[in-house]
């Protein structure tokens, strides 16, 4: 139910963000001398030790160092203050842009509700975090994950955030399609160190 109403509060900041063509007729006929379409996207300002990783769920903005919580701690890790500048930085140069804060657990513990819950406090506090330092709250999108996306090779590296990018719709759409599939009720059998 929660993962339901995470997707449709997703489809309704993509709608509320649209914004509406100057030249759109009632008939919503496209005109020739429109913009740009939505798919096409300019170029993205990376902040130094920053790049962007190409995944199945979208564009990841990889931040260096990268935020790895320590295990069930839900305080900002350390490397926060570092990895946030740069995130802010890029929210900065790419007015465009926003990001979904994903948060990720290891499998230790219980997938749901422990993990789970757990991933739900980290994505507050990494919005608050944000948003403290003057991101705008609607340019952060929370996504609690658990241990619903084991992509790396140790637990530690599992215990960590992602910054996915969105600049579109298609780019929500893209995100959206994807995380529907995964489950964080199911228990990852992820095995690595």
């Amino acid at each position: 139910m929660k993962k339901i109403l995470f997707i449709f509060t997703l489809l309704i900041f993509v709608i509320a963000c649209k914004s509406t063509p100057k030249n759109s007729t009632p008939e919503d006929v496209v005109i020739a001398d429109d913009p740009v379409p939505a798919t096409e996207t300019a170029e993205i300002y990376l902040p130094e030790n920053t790049s962007i990783r190409e995944t199945d769920r979208g564009r990841i903005l990889e931040t260096n160092p990268k935020v790895i919580f320590k295990l069930v701690e839900t305080d900002m890790p350390e490397t926060t203050e570092m990895s946030f500048d740069q995130v802010i930085e890029f929210l900065n140069k790419n007015t465009n842009a926003n990001i979904i804060l994903e948060a990720h657990t290891g499998n230790r513990g219980i997938a749901y509700p422990y993990n789970y819950n757990l991933s739900v406090v980290r994505a507050k506090n990494g919005k608050k975090y944000l948003t403290d330092k003057g991101v705008d709250p609607n340019r952060v999108i929370e996504s609690p994950l658990g241990e619903a996306l084991p992509e790396y090779p140790t637990q530690d590296a599992l215990r960590r955030y992602e910054f996915v990018i969105i600049e579109n719709e298609d780019d929500m759409v893209k995100y959206n399609t994807y995380i529907s599939q995964l489950d964080v009720r199911q228990e990852s059998t992820y095995q690595g160190n």
